[in-house]
């Protein structure tokens, strides 16, 4: 009988005698995710997509310069904490002394599968490649590797040696083939709080939101409004001094300036309370609307639930 499965349009980053992983798919199962074959696109997509990125992908130069992957030894010399987790979006983003680094999959490293998978589709195949990409700089030295080991980045059988002819081979594939990273990861490490000022330029809610509630949030913007009104008091302070002088001394200019200057911080005290009064309504609103949705579909479900367990009864 003929195969009509159609040809990968493109081939693996790694050949498949590097590969990391060799697990047959004819166990029906993602590798080591032991989740069915079936569901191999939904989970792609779930553990690769960049949506937010993809957005903001003409400003990302703001928050981090082309090309400044950092390696795992080198988060450690700045402090930074490495937190493992599967979100795509946060892979390689950081904040203060923390870094989101998502662990590797095993299922990208597994070249029966990324041939079957992920090869099919262009937008799966970019995103994969500059996945892969990003772990040829975090891991490039075997202080590195051990981080990785400990941080469970890495999978506990993969060895120095496999890992390093792993990391060569792709190395020499994206040096041949650039065009197939993804625009994400043209960039390294991207900063946070730079990530959610841009994404706020399009949309109200900014890249992520490490904060639970409301207090340490609205702490930043208080912080920034009293430096400013700490120098207006102080300026304010040292011109009503200047104007104690005769009247008869004090230069034009300076009472115009003093006058001026005096409008102007009051003006501007006046725009700061609307503004964080304008970000804080939304917010509350948003968070209330989510919680009022939530509870209006447990309490729909548990109706439905009773009136099956009364029809049974009956």
């Amino acid at each position: 009988m003929a195969n009509n499965k159609a040809k990968p349009s493109f081939d693996p980053p790694f050949p498949v005698e590097k590969r990391l992983d060799s697990t047959p798919l004819t166990q029906g199962v993602i590798p080591g995710e032991f989740i069915p074959l079936s569901k191999s696109s939904a989970f792609l997509n779930q553990s690769l997509a960049q949506p937010k990125a993809e957005k903001i992908s003409r400003h990302l130069w703001f928050a981090g310069p082309p090309g400044r992957f950092r390696t795992l030894h080198q988060q450690h010399a700045l402090r930074r904490t490495i937190i493992p987790c599967e979100e795509p979006a946060l892979h390689l983003i950081w904040h203060a002394n923390i870094i989101w680094i998502k662990p590797l999959s095993p299922s990208l490293t597994n070249y029966e599968f990324f041939e079957e998978y992920v090869c099919q589709s262009p937008e799966l195949y970019y995103l994969a490649c500059g996945y892969l990409y990003s772990y040829t700089h975090l891991i490039r030295y075997y202080s590195d590797y051990r981080i990785a080991k400990e941080k469970g980045l890495l999978r506990d059988d993969i060895s120095w040696q496999a890992w390093q002819s792993f990391r060569l081979s792709l190395d020499s594939f994206f040096e041949q083939h650039p065009e197939y990273i993804h625009t994400r990861y043209h960039y390294g490490d991207l900063r946070l709080s730079r990530l959610n000022f841009v994404h706020r330029l399009g949309n109200f809610r900014g890249y992520h939101n490490v904060y639970t509630h409301y207090g340490p949030y609205f702490s930043t913007y208080f912080a920034s409004a009293i430096v400013i009104f700490a120098f207006a008091s102080v300026t304010l302070t040292a011109m009503q001094v200047a104007l104690t002088v005769p009247p008869s001394d004090i230069p034009m200019y300076l009472a115009i300036t003093s006058y001026r200057f005096s409008i102007a911080i009051i003006v501007a005290v006046a725009v700061i309370v609307i503004s964080l009064t304008l970000i804080f309504i939304p917010i509350v609103a948003l968070d209330f609307k989510k919680g009022f949705l939530a509870n209006l579909k447990l309490a729909h479900k548990l109706r439905q639930h009773k009136c099956r367990m009364t029809a049974e009864e009956a």
